[in-house]
């Protein structure tokens, strides 16, 4: 072998050494950049409620059509965009008078912790606690694998569901409107 090819076989080695370790120390970030877990999901929901609403914690703006559907499954959301989120005033909340993720029309979020189990192929239960006002609060949110992303298919608050305050909005239609608020449950 000719000192010429054994430097050029040596380059080539060193070429595809240096590639593998940066493959191995990228992969990892470029894995949790393009995580698709239901945990993942839900923090990212969770982590923007976070503080005070008053403050910087706004939440998830469900202020459009397509703010709904990246959020809920197909049935969740149609229930939600039949209440018309599309002729909402800029900035106006769902029917339901509260944010649907906290069930609360404000927060003061700390102390969140999430847990997210596994229910099915494609469905998932995550329970997610914090801290509200000082108070323990714990929400359940049933999910939903659709392709490879999560979405929302039913949001409970102790005896309260999403779906059951819509129902029951619906069927009451003349009645004044259900509150989200767990503390006015009997």
């Amino acid at each position: 072998m000719s000192v010429r090819t054994l430097v050029r076989r040596c380059a080539v080695l060193t070429g595809l050494l240096a590639a593998a370790a940066l493959a191995t120390l990228g992969g990892p970030a470029g894995a949790r950049e393009t995580d698709t877990s239901a945990k993942t999901f839900l923090s990212g929901i969770y982590q923007t409620y976070v503080g005070n609403s008053a403050g910087t914690a706004k939440g998830v703006a469900l202020d459009s059509p397509e703010a709904v559907k990246r959020y809920f499954s197909h049935g969740l959301a149609s229930v939600i965009l039949e209440d018309g989120v599309d002729v909402r005033p800029a900035g106006g909340g769902l029917v339901i008078g509260s944010d649907p993720f906290v069930g609360r029309e404000s927060w003061d979020i700390a102390d969140l912790k999430i847990d997210v189990k596994d229910a099915g192929p494609a469905k998932a239960i995550g329970t997610v606690t914090f801290s509200n006002f000082g108070k323990p609060e714990s929400v359940t949110v049933e999910l939903l694998k659709v392709g490879t992303a999560w979405r929302v298919s039913e949001i409970k608050w102790g005896p309260l569901t999403l779906r059951g305050l819509y129902k029951t909005k619906w069927q009451a239609a003349t009645q004044p409107q259900a509150s989200l608020d767990p503390s006015r449950v009997k």
